[in-house]
Parts: C-alpha cells; structure tokens; sequence
C-alpha cells in the first residue's frame, strides 16, 4: 500500500492533478474540495431592505472588463 501524499502541502493546481489521475482516491477529491471551497471568497447575502445599488456598483467596477 502506497502512503498518501500530504495533500495540505499541494497547490490546488497540484491538488487537481493529483484528483485527475487517482479518481477513485476520495480522500484526495474531499481535501481538494475543502481547499477550493476555503479559497473562494465568501459571498455576502443581502436583506430585502438593504439598497444593493452600491454594492453591484463597486463590484462592477472592481472586476476588470474583457476586450471586445
């Protein structure tokens, strides 16, 4: 039996590579879940009351355009 590599030390794209060529590993697909889940940022839910306007409008502007 091979000893499993020390997933918390990958990159995620490490991570990913690994997950690919050992599909049936579930350890590996869980500890590459949890660390994309820990790298997305946290949305932030809004309350019916509250005016979004700003906030749609800061996030629009801190995204960088694509070229057309």
């Amino acid at each position: 039996m091979n000893p499993q590599p020390n997933f918390a030390m990958m990159t995620t794209p490490e991570l990913r590579a690994y997950v690919l060529a050992h599909r049936d590993d579930e350890i590996a697909l869980h500890a590459y879940l949890d660390k994309l889940h820990s790298e997305q940022p946290k949305s932030r839910i809004y309350n019916p009351e509250e005016n979004v306007g700003a906030a749609i409008t800061e996030h629009l502007h801190k995204k960088p355009r694509k070229a057309s």
